[in-house]
């Protein structure tokens, strides 16, 4: 058998007969199997699969198998390997130059690479079909991942999406509007008061405060993540950062279906997701919300920067819901102050890093309080939470450092999980229901055993712990406990 494939592998190698049309699937199969073997979870829409089968594979395999024809009409046939090495290693370059950042042009970068090809094709035109063998090669090795993949996407228990109890069933008594202002990264309170913080937050501290907020002081997110954050917080249940969740579901639940917005749409709410840029909404999940500020067919396939402003579209909102009447909830997400830098090349170093940060969390104490005003001047009965999702890292060199292994600096561990949280409740009966508000996975269930006076479904509050997956398989730790103690607990 082997012996067999090498000698077609020969005979291939060898024979003059030129091969566009596998030429331009070699380069595209590759680009295409190495895209989903690594992000599936952000390109796993139908209208995604398309795009990037046309993108990838088609656009190659029509322009080279064109590109032959023209050069024969033309009778310049001595000319076709020459194309056909240029066209291969041309189209690899552009596509790889286009999704890597080199910290460089990329216009300088594709246009020395066209000439150094241009070049070499005079002298290597016959070797084309080497590279057609390796990138065929290397698609070959991409598919057990994408494989692998899939399966846990198939295969995955999804009985996280139901509660507990039958919370689902819960009726409002009271049905304010509810505004979840969402602040990336945002530290607790408590947080910024410590040693490792030590930033004086006083001022708007005061402005929730006359403005009738709650603060929560030692709020934490369950998990280190956005995604894995959010997840949680809108299914109200923990899902211990299972591998479908992180890498593939997260977003589905964030913006599609789950617990919050179905109880929601329970008790006649219309739902809205406002939001800076569409990073919740990249992989196109069917949409749970009535409305978003950010359809999908302004969402580019091959990046670009894509930004809101996400004070003027909601204003823009509120003037057509204050007409058409009814209750409304409102997700509105900004990416401020977010938090140090994600890798180590990028690292300004965790001095200069946490002074960045708060130099953003300054301007989002601003932005903050213009929104709030705005809103309560619209809504004078609005109930207005601001959750952040997780902490912002301040003390590590950048944010990675904190998955690479376990630490046993508390301030470190609750820079990673200590966010803002600050509420404020329509009316002062909240102290009766939100005692063992600690983490955002009992935040809804709060607010909706608040809403609906009604206690029992407080009796399933879930887990107040804190849980971090850690990289190279070390496995998923518990690091914070139920009564906010520091623990390290393999799941």
């Amino acid at each position: 058998m082997i012996e067999k494939i090498r000698q077609r592998l020969f005979a291939f190698l060898k024979s003059d007969k030129d091969v566009p049309v596998l030429a331009g699937f070699s380069v595209g199969i590759y680009m295409f199997l190495l895209l989903y073997s690594r992000n599936l979870g952000m390109y796993n829409s139908l209208v995604q699969l398309l795009f990037y089968s046309c993108y990838y594979i088609l656009m190659p395999v029509t322009i080279l198998f064109l590109g032959c024809l023209i050069i024969e009409k033309l009778k310049f046939v001595k000319f076709k390997k020459q194309f056909l090495f240029a066209g291969v290693l041309c189209f690899f370059l552009f596509f790889i130059i286009q999704n890597n950042d080199f910290g460089f042009s990329k216009k300088i970068a594709l246009a020395a690479s066209f000439v150094i090809v241009a070049i070499l094709s005079f002298f290597l035109k016959k070797y084309y079909k080497i590279a057609v063998v390796l990138l065929l090669f290397m698609a070959v090795l991409n598919i057990p991942s994408v494989l692998a993949s899939v399966a846990v996407i198939t295969f995955a228990d999804k009985g996280y999406n139901h509660p507990t109890d039958d919370i689902e069933a819960v009726k409002f008594k009271n049905n304010p509007n509810i505004y979840y202002i969402q602040p990336d990264g945002y530290a607790s309170f408590d947080n910024l008061k410590n040693k490792l913080h030590g930033y004086d937050n006083s001022a708007y501290e005061d402005f929730l405060s006359q403005n009738g907020f709650t603060m929560y002081g030692d709020y934490r997110s369950n998990y280190a993540s956005t995604l894995l954050s959010n997840s949680a917080t809108f299914l109200m249940k923990h899902h211990y950062a299972a591998n479908d969740i992180e890498l593939f579901n997260a977003r589905g639940i964030i913006v599609g279906d789950n617990p919050v917005l179905r109880i929601l749409k329970n008790n006649g709410y219309k739902s809205h997701f406002i939001t800076e840029n569409p990073y919740l909404l990249l992989n196109r999940p069917k949409l749970g919300y009535d409305t978003t500020n950010i359809p999908y067919s302004e969402i580019p396939f091959l990046g670009g920067v894509l930004a809101k402003n996400v004070c003027s579209d909601l204003k823009a909102r509120l003037d057509e819901d204050n007409r058409s009447g009814g209750h409304n909830f409102y997700f509105i997400e900004k990416f401020l102050p977010s938090h140090i830098h994600n890798n180590k090349p990028e690292s300004l170093g965790a001095a200069i890093e946490k002074s960045e940060y708060f130099k953003r969390l300054n301007e989002m104490n601003l932005w903050l309080k213009e929104l709030i005003s705005f809103i309560m001047a619209k809504d004078k009965n609005a109930m207005i939470i601001i959750g952040a999702d997780h902490g912002g890292f301040v003390g590590y060199d950048y944010m990675g450092q904190s998955f690479e292994k376990r630490t046993s600096d508390k301030e470190l561990v609750k820079s990673i999980f200590g966010a803002q949280l600050a509420i404020r409740w329509t009316t002062e009966k909240s102290r009766e229901y939100d005692t063992r508000l600690k983490t955002g996975i009992n935040l809804f269930r709060t607010v909706f055993s608040f809403l609906s006076e009604d206690k029992k479904y407080l009796d399933s509050m879930q887990e107040n712990s804190s849980f971090m997956r850690l990289e190279n398989n070390q496995g998923v730790y518990k690091y914070i406990g139920e009564n906010g103690n520091i623990v390290f607990e393999k799941i």
